[in-house]
This record gives structure tokens, C-alpha cells and sequence, in this order.
């Protein structure tokens, strides 16, 4: 058994777009909920509450500049920060630093040796660029992380996100770190954010370290075990990273209503092993989750609480079988070819 600290706080679902908008504030309460009904808390999962970032956490990434700005929508609560997905609300500063705060915490605990693992089901918010909010994120939490990682001598830091839309804004932020950066996302030339083709590896100390596996439509639990093999699995031993980050948003699963790909709860417990062996392979087991998209609030909340079980007792996963989905998906023909060349063509890019 290996005990893992989650953050969580009611502040989290003060991030609210209102009761249209496809984000929905109250899945980590829904967890919390799920893991209270089983006995998993105190016993397996310690629960800590954060309190917001500071200013000075956020500027590890973001300009000051864009602080302020959205310090000024926080208070007057009209428009939006971006193009049209990320409305301004009364509060949304404070709403957002909490949840950077969970993220920091968690890793915090882990980087000191307090738990193998963390998890903070209220961050991933991988779209947020230094002066930019999109796609729902305002701050980056997972690239601020990383900075607070390497500011305190963690070199080899790897970050892993399998969140259906590209990890654009963390790769902006880390493009020319020696950051080890996997994103496996939807594409099809349309697919928000558009971003993410197999030549974006990074620029300077950052070249051949970020890595983009775009996935064709449908794509179903058959090519991305393909994907964890031959592509994650060697990459990430390549780097030996002395910590992990993994984005684990939910909405590459299948009828998840943003998404696009065809995956389910057996192709994330599979990402999620293979990330976890790793982990204690070369990094003392310091691995951190995030949460991320999601949009199918039950297909989200049991996910996360089979990474729950996965991290912490295992051998317990087969008692859940009611929340793993049935059936595994198989990629459609039309797509499948796509993405056997697409897999090659990441395999001879990166020399694997």
C-alpha cells in the first residue's frame, strides 16, 4: 500500500462559468464523495486543503502584466479573459490561485519525501500561456510546477499529458527547457487548439524533448496501447526523470461531449501503470496527477478514482469492476492506417 496526498478544497468550485459552460466545478467534490463512500480517505489518501498561490508562484510563469489584468476582471466579473471560452467572473483570480495552490501543494509534499504520490483532481489547466488565458485556463499550474521543481534543483522533470487537446500553453512555457514534454492529443486539422503536429519537439536546450503524438479521430484503446509501448514507455526511460507530472484529463474517452477520440478506462489505467512503474524506476516514485478536461462528469469522477486505487492499493482495482468500462475500443480502418503511420513517424523522429 502507498499512501497518496490529494488536495482538495470547497474554493474549487467557486471556478465556475456558470451552469451552461461545459466546465464543471463540482467533479472534484463528486470524487471526494466516491472515495468517502468507499473508506479510501485518511486509510489510503490523505486529504490536504491549499490556500491560493501568490503572486510570486504565478510569476514563475506568468507576466505580471496579465496578473493584473485578470486581478481587474476578477473584480468587475464582465467579458471574457480570452477569445470567447473563457468568461470573467466575480472572484475568478482567487478561484484559479486555489487551484494553482493545490497543484504546488501536492508537489511540494512529494518533492520533500512525504508521499510517493500526489494528486490534485482541481489543476491541469494546460492551455494558459504567460500573458494568455484559453481553453478554460487561466493560470498553468502544471508549467508553474515544473519552474518551482527546477528552481529548487530537480533537473530531470517530465511532464505527461493525455488530456484530448493539446498541451499548447505548457509547451509554450517549457519549449526551450530540457523539460521532457509528451502530449497525446486529438488532431485533425480543426480540433481545438490546432496545435501539436509531430515536428513541434522544442527549440534550443528543449529539441527532442517535446514530444506530440496527434491522434486521429476515433482513435480507440488498441492504438493507444500501442502508443504507451512504443512511444511513452521508451521516451520517458530515455530521459530517467527524478519526477513526474501527469496531466490526466478525461476527455480522450470515448463520448466525452469535446472530445474526439474513442478511448476508455482500460487505456488510462494503462498510461497511468506504466507512468506509476516508471516512476519508482527512476524517480523514488515522485509522481504527481493533475486533473484537466473532462466534460462527462461520471466517466471523469470514476477515472479518477480508479487512479485512486491504481496509486495507492492496486491489488484492490478488480473489487471496482463496476467502474471500469466493458469493452475495449478498436480504432475504425479508415483511421487506423493514420495512425500506425503517425506512431512510425514519431518512432523515427525521436530515433526509438
Amino acid at each position: 500500500m502507498e499512501k497518496l496526498v490529494l488536495s482538495y478544497s470547497d474554493k474549487y468550485l467557486d471556478y465556475n462559468f456558470g451552469p451552461w459552460h461545459p466546465f464543471k466545478p463540482y467533479r472534484e467534490k463528486r470524487l471526494m464523495e466516491l472515495l468517502s463512500k468507499h473508506g479510501l480517505l485518511n486509510t489510503y489518501v490523505d486529504v490536504v486543503e491549499p490556500e491560493p498561490a501568490s503572486d510570486e508562484d504565478l510569476m514563475l510563469v506568468h507576466t505580471r502584466d496579465y496578473i493584473e489584468y485578470v486581478k481587474k476582471a476578477s473584480e468587475t466579473g464582465l467579458g471574457y479573459l480570452d477569445y470567447g471560452d473563457t468568461p470573467a467572473f466575480k472572484g475568478i483570480h482567487e478561484a484559479a490561485a486555489v487551484r494553482v495552490g493545490g497543484t504546488l501543494l501536492v508537489t511540494k509534499l512529494v518533492h520533500e519525501g512525504r508521499y510517493a504520490h500526489g494528486f490534485n483532481p482541481g489543476g491541469g489547466f494546460h492551455h494558459a500561456k504567460p500573458s494568455e488565458a484559453a481553453g478554460f485556463c487561466v493560470y498553468n499550474d502544471i508549467a508553474i510546477a515544473v519552474r518551482w521543481l527546477r528552481k529548487r534543483g530537480v533537473r530531470r522533470v517530465a511532464v505527461v499529458d493525455v488530456d484530448v487537446h493539446h498541451a499548447d500553453g505548457t509547451q509554450e512555457v517549457l519549449n526551450g527547457e530540457d523539460v521532457l514534454l509528451i502530449s497525446t492529443h486529438g488532431y485533425d486539422g480543426n480540433f481545438y487548439p490546432g496545435t501539436g503536429w509531430i515536428d513541434e519537439d522544442g527549440v534550443g536546450p528543449g529539441k527532442g524533448l517535446k514530444v506530440n503524438v496527434p491522434l486521429p479521430p476515433r482513435t480507440g484503446d488498441d492504438v493507444y496501447s500501442m502508443v504507451v509501448d512504443e512511444v511513452i514507455r521508451p521516451i520517458i526511460e530515455r530521459y530517467s526523470p527524478e519526477f513526474i507530472i501527469l496531466q490526466f484529463g478525461v476527455d480522450a474517452h470515448a463520448g466525452d461531449e469535446l472530445g474526439i477520440l474513442n478511448l476508455t478506462t482500460a487505456s488510462y489505467i494503462k498510461v497511468l501503470n506504466t507512468v506509476h512503474e516508471i516512476a519508482h524506476k527512476y524517480a523514488d516514485g515522485r509522481l504527481v496527477l493533475t486533473g484537466g478536461g473532462g466534460y462527462n462528469v461520471w466517466n471523469t469522477v470514476k477515472t479518477w478514482f480508479l487512479a485512486v486505487v491504481l496509486l495507492t492499493n492496486p491489488e484492490m482495482i478488480n473489487k471496482y469492476g463496476d467502474y471500469m468500462d466493458k469493452e475495449q475500443t478498436t480504432t475504425p480502418a479508415r483511421y487506423y492506417e493514420e495512425a500506425l503511420y503517425i506512431i512510425d513517424a514519431i518512432k523515427e523522429r525521436f530515433g526509438l
